[in-house]
């Protein structure tokens, strides 16, 4: 039987998907790869002003989205059945 993966923003629901989100967030590297390749700033060393102004902007939020929406197509969409089903039985902390 095939596991469903939902599309978002429903996958937020998918125990699954938060699990892919959490490891990812938690993995640095690829964070500061996704900053290299899609010119984001998740990992930047930015100057308090300059961290205002892509809070002000939406910059900040805009590149979270675009992290989320990668984390989403390339990993959550991308694993295999039994993964699938093994992230979501898994116990995990009840914040993300």
């Amino acid at each position: 039987m095939s596991s469903p993966r939902l599309p978002l923003p429903a996958a937020y629901i998918d125990p699954a998907f938060l699990a892919c989100l959490r490891e990812a967030i938690n993995t640095p590297e690829l964070i500061q790869q996704h900053d290299r390749l899609y010119g984001s700033t998740l990992m930047s060393r930015s100057s308090p002003m300059e961290r205002m102004v892509d809070k002000a902007t939406g910059k900040a939020e805009s590149d979270m989205r675009a992290f989320v929406e990668f984390v989403h197509r390339c990993i959550y969409l991308t694993l295999d059945d039994a993964a699938i089903e093994a992230l979501r039985v898994r116990k995990e902390p009840a914040n993300v």
